[in-house]
């Protein structure tokens, strides 16, 4: 073959070679190997804790570290996720809570927020109106409208990183919901995945599952559905110690109320779909808090100050009682106990009890239901404190804290009769109620009694 005619069929042969590249669509997700990793960020179980209260140095978390380190460690192309239970309980000074952290998470830069257990407790008609006046990205398969049967929120979210579609599909247990709020119903969890998994992984080139649910069920999905790359919980009580795979699903998650971030990077080479890179990072005290969010805090604070909450309404507390029975005894405050009890009197002024309250007034929180119970006397009884009482009465933890109602034991001797009334004898479990977790260091009946040890003096 002479050259002119070898040259033309070496064009032939590449010009055939190349013609069919363009017939060849490789599957994306097949992915570019460890490279090409997408990294993944998620967090659960926020309850409410937009910053550490204060109450005791060396307190860990609040979004206000998590974002201080997300910024410092976190991958500009990475997905950012959480799973639900961000808000403590269904009372009003919560859910004005839970609207500043959804402005945290905006600001944070969350791709999807799964609606958890405590979310699910919300009246279907609270809900609705945060996610329409929100700019969040809620989502929820589970949670439907009781009368209509359609969705609370959206089922599911798609983001686009590292030119990899990205399907993020949110679920809560019903069995992680002991009372869902009125309104609402809740699906399984095979019917609300089954209803909205066969579009979202025909369109994405990885699906991931924001499951609040126990570990169990976690397992028990991914041997159900095969389509899901990763699932993350979840209702657990402590963070995954490590990297989990089931079937054809890595399995991660976290908890402890906004005191960790887990991380993992998925990626696929010829061998298929592979993680790396797990990890659950503990937000310690030495992290800076962010100042752009301890300002939502403080305006939160601010907003509660100045809105009228039903737990400024005792009255209407009890509105539930049985008819007819009223409380033996009520709250008279410290200053009519120390006038009898001088020994008592002066181990309790001794104490960091007896101006708790002035750690709220120095923090601008003195007005904060959620710091207030553990400072005052009786705060939400119908005779306890009340946030109009500001700090001119049953403030601090005073002898009524731990106690109990005094006035029968008062007036008693006050007419010159002894008391019938007998107070309960106490435990360490009195003292727990507000001494627990970061809220003590930690407590220890045997180091704390002595300190504040009284009872004997008759």
């Amino acid at each position: 073959m002479n050259k002119p005619a070898y040259a033309a069929l070496l064009c032939l042969v590449v010009f055939v070679i190349g013609g069919l590249g363009f017939l060849y669509k490789p599957d994306p997700k097949e992915g570019g190997g460890e490279a090409d990793a997408l990294p993944v960020y998620f967090t659960c179980d926020n309850r409410g804790r937009m910053e550490p209260c204060g109450c005791f140095t060396g307190q860990y978390g609040g979004l206000t570290r998590i974002r201080t380190w997300l910024d410092r460690h976190r991958d500009p192309e990475s997905l950012l996720v959480d799973v639900g239970n961000s808000l403590a309980g269904d009372e009003d000074f919560r859910v004005i809570k839970y609207r500043h952290i959804l402005q945290a998470y905006n600001i944070m830069g969350y791709h999807a927020l799964n609606l958890g257990g405590a979310e699910a407790k919300l009246t279907g008609a609270t809900l609705q109106e945060i996610i329409a006046s929100q700019k969040a990205p809620l989502i929820s398969a589970s949670l439907i409208n009781e009368e209509s049967g359609e969705l609370i929120a959206p089922p599911s979210k798609i983001v686009t990183i590292r030119n990899k579609k990205i399907g993020i599909l949110g679920v809560v247990d019903p069995n992680s919901v002991a009372d869902p709020g009125e309104g609402l119903e809740i699906l399984s969890l095979d019917d609300a995945i089954s209803r909205y998994l066969p579009a979202l992984a025909t369109e994405c080139d990885e699906v991931i599952l924001l499951a609040y649910a126990p570990e169990e069920e976690m397992k028990r999905i991914a041997n159900a559905f095969y389509e899901f790359s990763l699932i993350i919980g979840g209702d657990v009580r402590q963070a995954s110690q490590y990297l989990q795979k089931e079937n054809q699903s890595y399995i991660v998650f976290t908890s402890n109320q906004a005191r960790t971030v887990g991380q993992v990077s998925l990626f696929r080479n010829n061998d298929g779909l592979k993680a790396k890179d797990f990890d659950i990072q503990l937000m310690k005290p030495h992290i800076p808090q962010d100042e752009e969010l301890l300002a939502l805090s403080a305006k939160y604070r601010d907003v509660v100050r100045h809105t009228d909450l039903l737990i400024d309404h005792p009255e209407r507390l009890s509105e539930n009682a049985v008819p007819g029975v009223k409380p033996v005894a009520t709250y008279v405050g410290s200053d009519q106990c120390v006038q009898c009890h001088v020994k008592e009197a002066e181990t309790w002024h001794a104490s960091a009890h007896s101006h708790a309250f002035d750690t709220l007034v120095k923090k601008n929180s003195d007005a904060d239901p959620t710091c207030i119970g553990c400072h005052t006397v009786g705060f939400g009884t119908p005779s306890g404190y009340r946030r109009e009482y500001g700090d001119t009465k049953l403030t601090n933890v005073g002898c009524e804290s731990c106690h109990g109602p005094g006035s029968e034991h008062v007036n008693a001797w006050n007419s010159g009769k002894e008391p019938a009334f007998k107070f309960r004898p106490l435990g360490a479990g009195d003292c727990m109620k507000c001494h627990y977790g970061e809220f003590s260091r930690p407590f220890d009946w045997e180091k704390f009694w002595p300190v504040v040890e009284h009872g004997k003096e008759k």
